[in-house]
């Protein structure tokens, strides 16, 4: 048997959330969603994922924020940024929080599934 890849995706757009998942609706991967970053750090309490992609602008709890309680957790997943501000402060800083690597939306597809081989593939 296969055993599924497990892939959260925290992002609080619906129609981001829609895109992800039709860019990976061929993949075989399980994706389950976190709508800001507190859900996400629950999730990750109970589920063990090969991959995280976060958002980093989201209400309740930002990616950055996020992302160092579930460094907390587990200090190996793989936690891949989210988003529309590609600037020099954001990717250092997102680096400094834990993330392993940084993504700009719109979101490339190539470029996408080259970071999921790069780390759970």
């Amino acid at each position: 048997m296969i055993k599924k890849i497990k892939i959260l995706l925290t992002e609080d757009k619906k129609i981001n959330q829609d895109i992800i998942l039709g860019l990976l609706e061929d993949s075989k991967f399980e994706i389950d969603i976190a709508n800001n970053g507190k859900e996400a750090v629950e999730k990750c309490k109970y589920i063990n994922y090969a991959l995280i992609l976060m958002d980093i602008d989201m209400p309740i709890m930002n990616g950055y924020e996020a992302t160092e309680q579930i460094r907390i957790l587990d200090e190996n997943i793989p936690i891949v940024a989210l988003s529309a501000h590609v600037d020099s402060y954001a990717i250092k800083k997102s680096r400094e929080v834990g993330m392993n690597e940084y993504l700009s939306k719109p979101i490339e597809p190539k470029r996408l599934y080259k970071t999921f081989f790069r780390y759970i593939i």
